[in-house]
Formats: C-alpha cells, sequence, structure tokens
C-alpha cells in the first residue's frame, strides 16, 4: 500500500494520465478484460474537492458518517446524498472533512479501469506538493495552481485566483511563510511574490511523489480486496482436506463391508465343515487346521481299507452274501484272511473268484466245517 511514510508498493499517477492511456483503446467505453489488473494509488484533481472545518461532534465517532451530511449541507453546492464524505485531519476541537462528488468518484474509478488499472486509494492532487512547517509549498498541473499549506489542508485553482489566495493566506498567517514554488516558467509567479519566493523550474513528479495516508475510497468506494495467493492456498488446502476426509470416509465404509463379508465367510466356512465332517463345530480361525486333520484322518482310514483284512473282507461280501453259513473262526494278517465256517453247502457251490486275490475252499478239522482262504496275490514290481 502506498503510504505519507515514503512506502511505495505499488504504482502511483495523476488521474489526467491514466485518462490519456484511453486513446490506446479501440472502445472507451468498454473496461478491459483483465482478472489481474495492475493496483494503482491515484491524484485525483484537487479543484473537484472540497475541505471544510467542523466542530467535532458530540456523537460517538461511529455515527459521524451519518451526521456530517447534515452539518455540511447549507456549505455545498449540491445535494447531501449525492456527496461523498471523508475526514482527512483532525485537532482537538475541530474536524477536516473532504466533500467530493459521488458521480465524480465513480467515474474516476471507471477511468481507472478504462486504463487497465484499478484504483485502490484516491488523494487530492496537492497533497503531492512537499511539506514543512513554516513553507507554504506552491506548484503547477496543467494550467491550475496547486497550493498546500499544512499536512491535510489545501487546495487548487485557476493562477488568478490561486495567487490571491496566496496574498490572503500569507497576510493572515500569525507566523511569516515562505514561499516554495515548483513551476515550469518563473513568469507566472507575480512579481511582488518571486522576490521572496523560491523558485525552481520542475514540475511534480506523480509518480514518485510519497502518496499520503489520506484516502478518499472509502465506505461505498472502498476498492474490493482482491483474492492472494494465500486465499489460493486455503483453498486448495481445503480442497485438499475434504478430498482426504472423503477418501478416509471411503475406506472406512469398504473395511467396514470388507470385515462384514468376512464375518458371512467365516459363518459359510463353519457351516460347511459342519456339513462335511462330525464333531462339534470348530471356531472360525481353527477350521483350516481341523480340515486338514480331518482330511488326513480320511487318508488314513482308505489306506486301511485298500489293505489285509479289512479290503479282503470287503471282497468276500460278494461271495458270504446269502451262504447261510455260520462263522467258527476267523483269523488274519497282512497277506493272509482265513475263515471256518459251518453250513457252507451252498457256499461249496459258489464260483469263488475275486481279482488280485487267491481263494481256496477246504474241509475244515471238524465235521461239517470249511475253512476258506483268502490270500493277496503280489504284483511283480
Amino acid at each position: 500500500m502506498c503510504d505519507g511514510r515514503g512506502v511505495l508498493n505499488m504504482k502511483i499517477d495523476h488521474l489526467y494520465h491514466l485518462d490519456q492511456r484511453l486513446n490506446d483503446l479501440v472502445d472507451p467505453l468498454q473496461p478491459p478484460v483483465s482478472e489481474n489488473m495492475d493496483d494503482v494509488c491515484v491524484w485525483i484533481p484537487s479543484d473537484r474537492i472540497s475541505s471544510h472545518l467542523v466542530d467535532i461532534p458530540s456523537a460517538p465517532e461511529r455515527k459521524w458518517p451519518d451526521l456530517l451530511p447534515w452539518m455540511l449541507e447549507d456549505r455545498l453546492l449540491q445535494a447531501a446524498e449525492d456527496m461523498h464524505f471523508v475526514v482527512a485531519g483532525r485537532t482537538s476541537e475541530q474536524l477536516q472533512v473532504i466533500a467530493v462528488s459521488r458521480q465524480d468518484m465513480s467515474e474516476w474509478i471507471r477511468i481507472a479501469e478504462n486504463a487497465g488499472v484499478s484504483a485502490v486509494a484516491m488523494a487530492p492532487d496537492y497533497l503531492a506538493l512537499p511539506w514543512e512547517e513554516g513553507i507554504l509549498s506552491i506548484g503547477w498541473r496543467e494550467g491550475s495552481l496547486l497550493v498546500r499549506q499544512s499536512e491535510s489542508v489545501g487546495f487548487a485553482a485557476s493562477p488568478d485566483v490561486g495567487w490571491a489566495l496566496v496574498d490572503s493566506i500569507l497576510s493572515s498567517s500569525d507566523v511569516p511563510l515562505r514561499l516554495s514554488v515548483s513551476i515550469p516558467e518563473a513568469d507566472l509567479v507575480p512579481a511582488h511574490l518571486s522576490n521572496t519566493a523560491d523558485i525552481n523550474r520542475s514540475v511534480v513528479d506523480w509518480k514518485f511523489a510519497p502518496f499520503p495516508v489520506i484516502n478518499l475510497m472509502t465506505a461505498d468506494f472502498k476498492p474490493k480486496q482482491k483474492a492472494s495467493w494465500l486465499s489460493y492456498w486455503w483453498s486448495v488446502a481445503a480442497s485438499m482436506v475434504l478430498m482426504v476426509g472423503c477418501l478416509i470416509g471411503y475406506i472406512y465404509s469398504a473395511n467396514q463391508a470388507i470385515e462384514g463379508e468376512v464375518v458371512i465367510l467365516e459363518q459359510q466356512l463353519v457351516g460347511h465343515y459342519s456339513s462335511l465332517f462330525n464333531g462339534p463345530k470348530p471356531q472360525s480361525d481353527n477350521v483350516r487346521s481341523r480340515v486338514e486333520s480331518s482330511i488326513d484322518d480320511l487318508f488314513e482310514q482308505q489306506k486301511s481299507l485298500q489293505s489285509l483284512p479289512i479290503a479282503g473282507l470287503i471282497q468276500l461280501d460278494s461271495i458270504m452274501k446269502g451262504c447261510e453259513c455260520e462263522l467258527i473262526s476267523l483269523s488274519a494278517d497282512q497277506n493272509m484272511l482265513k475263515i471256518t465256517v459251518a453250513n457252507g453247502a451252498k457256499l461249496s457251490s459258489k464260483t469263488l473268484s475275486i481279482p488280485g486275490y487267491q481263494i481256496s475252499l477246504k474241509s475244515g478239522q471238524e465235521p461239517d466245517t470249511l475253512v476258506l482262504t483268502l490270500a493277496a496275490v503280489r504284483r511283480p514290481s
């Protein structure tokens, strides 16, 4: 921001210089299309403002903006509601109030926009003149005389009116004032003043003159604050936080769904185990080990069923069926199965043949008994 301490953080220029840039626009009534216009502090013509001293109102300061228009109503050339008021300075008893037409303020803002810049501060151009205590500073701006009396008081007028006002100020001052005149031609200074004035042939450098604290762009004319990189960063950060929050919520929901599916699968697994194997239901964590153990037991059972004497007995089922025999004794080892039966007449009449086994049927030591021998045939390796 531009301020009266000589700190310059943006461009400064006079309104008339901005107005001249309109010549380069195709349509000066339309502002240029730009989202990144440069900010600028603008000097405005002091002859378009009026400065007034009023007693400090007894009301609270927050109510001054509402009171000032009516306190100055009889001093204004326009209706109070058409004017914009800014407190430019104050003493212990009085306020210095600058009044400017609202239409002029709107027009100056439009001129800046048409010139491709954004006005962020406006101040009367007489404040561009240097000032020191005891010095009356006088300058020149395109045919107008600029006069600065104090830190915040000054005016602009045509030369004939301006020099008359300077004489009035000098004659009414309680202390002698020195004149500091910056003017392009020394002949423009009246003869009775040129002898005592400090005259230099220079013009005001509008772009480098320190901009004052006074700013006419207040209230309804306060410039719109542009979004800074920090505001963009916050929006990006907020978006990131929102996205991370959504991602966490999605992961949590997905995890809950997966956990639900796992529970269902565990229940199905335990149910399938119970339908396949006997015994109590195992815990879901032990199903795998129990299944492996049960399968191993089944393989052992299958192996036992395929070896003598169990395999032999199974094979004899088709022969012994319906023979009406009476079992007397049974002996077996890994290679042979021997059965002694009584009343085996029907067994003698059957064809005794079992693949993989040698079968013999002989009379037993006891009368009316038969001995059935079943031996496994060893296959050549």
